[in-house]
């Protein structure tokens, strides 16, 4: 008979396994999509005389739209059969990879849960899982750090004249020139620097030649998410508005963009911690509370579960995981349900972690 241990140590080389077949898949169906749309892209600027590469091209009639409907139902080659024949097997292989993602979400332990966000579908969900590895991931913030949600220590910038506010990080070069609070052309006074302590900011993108210490193509992925939330609605949308108000209300002094940004960003630092509950919970790994942010209200942060459409509750099975909270750290660990719906600010901010430690 297996011990805990090692049932827990068959499942986690079975998962990465499984992990590094969801990579390839997506890869695969992203390098297929990225040629189709290059193509198609060609192809229309065949049809609207804009590239002369092609002198042998075919005069067709429609418009591009239609032409590359027909290539893809196999009616017609296109102005340059070449193109056409590409742009028709790259389609068939992206949907090919497509349909090979949605039969490999089936077995992925989120994918009872992601199935019932809103906002989220099998080709979102299955490009951001095969980025991600949960038993390498002892918190939700290595989640974060991954996808290059984390934050750094900044700087705090502030115009006396139109109460523009900004923060940079530490490292960069500030001039105080810049845009009137509202967007009415440039201010005629200064930003100075009002806050050094306490002051966290979001991880700058790497400068040229310097490698990025977290998933570029990851993050991506979460913006790409975070904005299907916003148009879809449901729970993650509302989380977002809410969290817009409050810093419409308290940061008066910051540009439009930089609330939407942040609130953007809380939203999909809460639906990595609530990835991360789900999935560890589902293969029976311990678990710590998630948070969305250091100053965040825990009242405010509901349990998985609660932001499903419909809200659902968690899957019920024969054994309970392991919650460790920040401050019984090291003390008996106490069994929860897998909603696990409390949830508290850690004492401390997320650490940096490796690109390739959490990768499948």
């Amino acid at each position: 008979m297996q011990s805990n241990a090692e049932s827990n140590k068959n499942s986690t080389v079975t998962e990465r396994s499984s992990g590094r077949e969801m990579r390839w898949i997506a890869d695969a169906y992203e390098q297929a999509q990225r040629v189709r749309v290059q193509t198609g892209e060609r192809i229309r600027a065949v049809l609207q005389a804009r590239d002369e590469t092609w002198r042998s091209a075919e005069p067709a009639a429609g418009d591009a739209e239609t032409m590359l409907k027909q290539i893809r139902s196999g009616k017609s080659e296109g102005p340059v059969p070449l193109l056409g024949r590409t742009y028709r097997r790259h389609w068939e292989a992206e949907q090919e990879m497509a349909q090979a993602m949605r039969q490999a979400l089936q077995d992925h332990p989120a994918w009872p849960w992601l199935e019932q966000v809103k906002g989220i579908g099998p080709t979102l969900a299955g490009k951001l899982v095969a980025r991600l590895d949960a038993t390498r991931a002892d918190t939700p913030s290595a989640f974060w750090a991954y996808c290059g949600l984390a934050t750094v220590p900044g700087v705090e910038y502030r115009c006396r004249t139109c109460g523009y506010t900004a923060s940079f990080p530490e490292s960069y070069r500030v001039s105080g020139a810049h845009t009137r609070l509202g967007g009415r052309g440039r201010c005629s006074g200064q930003i100075e620097v009002s806050r050094t302590e306490g002051v966290r900011v979001a991880q700058p993108k790497p400068a040229r030649g310097q490698r990025a210490s977290y998933d570029q193509y990851a993050k991506k992925v979460c913006y790409l998410i975070g904005t299907s939330f916003l148009k879809s609605g449901g729970a993650y949308s509302d989380y977002y508005r809410r969290e817009k108000a409050k810093l419409e209300a308290e940061r008066p002094g910051w540009a439009t963009a930089r609330r939407h940004l942040t609130a953007l960003r809380k939203t999909e630092k809460l639906f990595l911690s609530h990835l991360w509950l789900v999935w560890r919970a589902a293969l029976d790994l311990p678990l710590t509370q998630p948070y969305a942010g250091a100053q965040q209200d825990p009242t405010e942060i509901t349990d998985p579960w609660a932001m499903v459409e419909p809200a659902g509750a968690a899957p019920e099975s024969g054994s309970s995981p392991t919650l460790v909270t920040g401050d019984d750290e090291g003390a008996l660990a106490r069994p929860v349900s897998r909603a696990a719906a409390a949830i508290r600010p850690p004492s401390a901010p997320p650490k940096r972690i490796s690109r390739t430690r959490l990768m499948p």
